[in-house]
């Protein structure tokens, strides 16, 4: 089983409830708020992307935007595993998981930089 990512969005219009579908960017500027599920199902899962779409500007990454929320889900092991972000682009998180570690399943949600409620 590869890493997997299933999105959750959901403001402005734009419904999308457990699809596999990267939101468009059109969707993505209706919203600020973004969740995704993501599943690393054996050892071997190191890195989950979470496309957003949001097209942040250059300034973002230095400001640590887009916030990132990380809930557990399911980890089977006895220790929460070791997970790393990287801003990879203007539209891209990467999640980024140890080598080695158990199954795991979490839920990522970004909230958007400079939008209403924020």
């Amino acid at each position: 089983m590869a890493v997997s990512v299933t999105y959750y969005v959901r403001g402005g219009g734009v419904v999308i409830n457990g699809s596999t579908t990267v939101p468009t960017q059109t969707q993505a500027q209706q919203v600020m708020k973004q969740s995704a599920v993501c599943v690393f199902g054996i050892v071997d899962d190191v890195q989950a992307l979470f496309t957003h779409n949001w097209g942040l500007d250059i300034s973002a990454g230095p400001f640590y935007e887009p916030e990132i929320l990380v809930e557990p889900i399911s980890v089977l092991s006895t220790s929460w595993p070791l997970l790393t972000f990287w801003r990879a682009s203007s539209n891209v998180l990467s999640i980024n998981r140890r080598a080695g570690d158990l199954a795991t399943t979490v839920l990522i949600t970004l909230r958007r930089p400079h939008s209403t409620g924020q």
